[in-house]
């Protein structure tokens, strides 16, 4: 920081501020031509508590300070024009130092402040002395710049006016004569707002007066001028005259009209298209941009481009702006993201071309600013559909790809490389004829499976293909084109490896030839025991009969008793699994609606001989009839239960036969009082050749069997319980209503 001692005794005003633009020096001569203490300022902002006035008045000291803290380069200005805080005008020479951090950054500014105003009073004074002095008029004939004096009085007579009026047609005596006074030279539609800008002026305690109005020429003719002038008071305080200059600025604000009309026109053409447009100063700061740009990002002009724009801190390498700055490119091109007036997320494709001065040097820099949210959104989301497919694609249990129009490989995932072994480099770019076994599979494919696809959209089909190192795989493919008109622009498909289940179904096959096989040689099976067995066992039951009329012998009596038992328990055994045979094979039966209770009393009938040679009572008990649809095989259901009860119950027992309504199915119920069946054995009883041994019954232990498969094939239930009364068993069977 700068010696204290050497700040204060310097004869020039120096001011420092920190990296927060608040004041941390303040030296005397600063005093004195401020008109403030040194004590009521530091601590405080530039940019906030020093007046307005002060900082952005005719020499905007404020812009001036924020362009060089903006650049970090120093800036220097002769006779700038500042009312100090008391209201008065002074014209000084200033210099702005930045302080530059160790990191680059900005980090606080020493201004230099010279008071030349002593010399512009000079110059003032000089304006009365030209009066007596008429032999220095010509040194202004040929400048541009016109002298005048001019009374408070209405109508602003001319007490003075330097001989180079004459560039406006008019004679320096038309106006010392009083024949001219300076209104009547003013453009008529200016005079009001003159008129009222100098009331003001001499109303308050400004002494200052600058404007920029019309006159009218010799000619009529309006000429574009800047005033600058002075308020001279009298003794009494009150205003006196005017001395001052008029500069001729015609040239000046007609290329000003024209730059603007031409940017009018742009700023149309541009808005009409939503294009923005804008000018950025080599200090970053827009100074101009269309209607287009300030709808989007708001009144951008004056502003850092990089804090408005994109809400940074410092500009980056990769702006647009910094592209042409900081390089000696004639175009650049970039799309960066940014925020709008309301803070939303925009992207904008930027157009960057530099504007030159009369050296050739990088002045300013045009920017065209061409929305294309919509792009980025569909780009971002190209973007996320890829990354989603890849996923898919990397994590899929089975195959998958994309083959070109030429069936070439476009596209593998790694479990498609894993199943066929070859890595990705080796398939993408090669036809898909290597995977194949010959020509023949590859062009069936292509004409078959491609007319699927052309039909419905889907191609499936079980293929083989062979790996790397010569293995054949069972393939289902399934594919699908791109677009369903164009097959040109390819087709997906995944590859799912199917030869295990191949193998199995083969497997199958085979197997299911050798059932067919086993089941053919059991039907002859049976066939040879129904039909080959039954005829001798007839025979032997016919002869044994005749020989039992025949012989009085008791003993040989009693073994052709024994010999006509077991035939007769041969032929039983034939016809049971004759007819067990017969039933495993029906796989579906036909129903009709019967009354189970009269098929059950039919079945009662037919056992009559047996149920009266052991004395039994039978009792059939139903609410009503009891309708379901079944197939005739019921009624040997219903006789192989009831037989088995008369079987096993001791002579002049009881059997109960009972139809029970069991919701959507009737129970049947046997129950006898016979020995009963034990637990580990009412499961078994129901499987073929599983018979309870009972001392003095037969059976073939088919007639259960039979029942189970019977009510299996009626969709019923079947099962044995212990008598509830304590003796016997209770045999159900559970059929559909009708």
């Amino acid at each position: 920081m700068l010696n204290s001692t050497i700040t204060e005794n310097a004869p020039f005003g120096i001011f420092v501020v920190d990296k927060n633009d608040n004041f941390i020096q303040f030296n005397s001569a600063m005093e004195s031509i401020s008109g403030l203490k040194a004590s009521d300022v530091i601590g405080t902002n530039l940019l906030k508590d020093i007046p307005d006035q002060t900082l952005e008045g005719e020499g905007n000291f404020k812009q001036l300070f924020l362009n060089t803290k903006s650049s970090l380069k120093k800036t220097h200005r002769k006779e700038m024009p500042i009312i100090n805080p008391v209201g008065e005008l002074s014209y000084q020479t200033i210099t702005l130092l930045p302080l530059i951090a160790d990191n680059g950054s900005y980090d606080g500014m020493i201004v230099y402040v010279e008071e030349v105003s002593e010399g512009h009073r000079r110059e003032e004074s000089l304006l009365d002395e030209l009066q007596h002095a008429r032999e220095m008029n010509s040194i202004y004939a040929d400048i541009p710049v016109i002298f005048f004096r001019w009374s408070a009085k209405e109508g602003w007579p001319v007490e003075f006016v330097s001989d180079n009026i004459s560039q406006l047609g008019y004679k320096k005596e038309d106006f010392i004569s009083g024949s001219l006074q300076f209104r009547d030279i003013m453009h008529p539609d200016d005079v009001e707002r003159i008129k009222e800008h100098t009331k003001n002026l001499e109303a308050s305690n400004y002494r200052y007066h600058y404007n920029e109005f019309r006159i009218l020429n010799k000619e009529c003719n309006p000429v574009w001028v800047d005033e600058i002038s002075v308020l001279k008071l009298d003794a009494d305080g009150l205003p006196s005259h005017y001395d001052g200059m008029i500069i001729n600025v015609t040239d000046r604000v007609k290329a000003e009209s024209s730059l603007a009309k031409e940017r009018e026109y742009l700023n149309d053409i541009t808005s009409n298209l939503e294009i923005g447009l804008c000018i950025i100063s080599s200090e970053y700061r827009t100074l101009w941009a269309n209607d287009h740009l300030k709808k989007v990002f708001g009144d951008v002009e004056g502003e850092l481009c990089y804090k408005i724009n994109n809400k940074k801190s410092a500009i980056c390498d990769k702006d647009a702006v910094q592209q042409i700055l900081g390089t000696s490119k004639n175009k650049a091109v970039t799309d960066q993201s940014g925020f709008d007036v309301n803070g939303n997320l925009i992207w904008s494709h930027i157009i960057s071309t530099p504007l030159r001065d009369d050296e050739g040097n990088v002045s300013s820099v045009m920017q065209v600013v061409f929305p294309i949210n919509e792009m980025k959104a569909t780009e971002m989301e190209l973007r996320e559909n890829k990354a989603r497919l890849e996923s898919v694609l990397k994590a899929a249990p089975v195959g998958m790809g994309v083959v070109s129009g030429g069936r070439v490989f476009e596209e593998v995932n790694d479990r498609l490389c894993e199943m066929l072994g070859y890595s990705k480099e080796e398939l993408l770019g090669q036809s898909i004829r290597m995977i194949y076994p010959s020509d023949e599979v590859f062009d069936y494919i292509g004409d078959v499976y491609y007319s699927q696809m052309r039909e419905s959209g889907i191609g499936e089909m079980d293929i083989q293909v062979v790996t790397k190192d010569g293995r054949t795989l069972d393939i289902f493919l399934s594919s699908s084109p791109i677009h369903p008109e164009f097959f040109s622009r390819g087709i997906t498909f995944t590859m799912l490896d199917i030869t295990s289940m191949k193998e199995a179904e083969r497997e199958l096959q085979k197997y299911a030839l050798e059932l067919e096989k086993a089941n053919r040689l059991k039907d002859l099976f049976s066939d040879i025991i129904h039909h080959d067995l039954l005829s001798p066992a007839g025979l032997v039951k016919g002869y044994a009969e005749i020989l039992e009329e025949m012989e009085d012998d008791e003993r040989k009596l009693h073994i052709l008793n024994m010999l006509e038992s077991n035939n007769n328990r041969l032929i039983e055994l034939i016809e049971s699994a004759s007819k067990y045979e017969k039933l495993k094979s029906i796989d579906e039966i036909d129903f009709h609606k019967a009354d189970l209770v009269d098929i059950f009393k039919d079945v009662v009938g037919d056992l009559t001989p047996l149920i009266k040679g052991k004395g039994l009572d039978i009792t059939v008990s139903s609410k009503g009839p009891c309708a379901s649809c079944v197939n005739t095989l019921v009624s040997e259901a219903f006789f192989n239960i009831l037989s088995n009860a008369i079987k096993y119950s001791p002579e002049n027992e009881k059997i109960d036969i009972d139809f029970l309504d069991a919701g959507g199915f009737w129970n049947v119920k046997v129950t006898d009082r016979g020995e009963g069946v034990s637990d580990k054995n009412k499961v078994l009883i129901f499987e073929r050749f599983k018979r309870v041994d009972k001392k003095g019954v037969k059976g073939t232990g088919l007639g259960l069997a039979i029942v189970k498969r019977i009510m299996d094939l009626h969709g019923g239930d079947y099962g044995v319980e212990d008598n509830p009364e304590g003796r016997g068993s209770v045999f159900w069977l559970s059929l559909k209503k009708c």
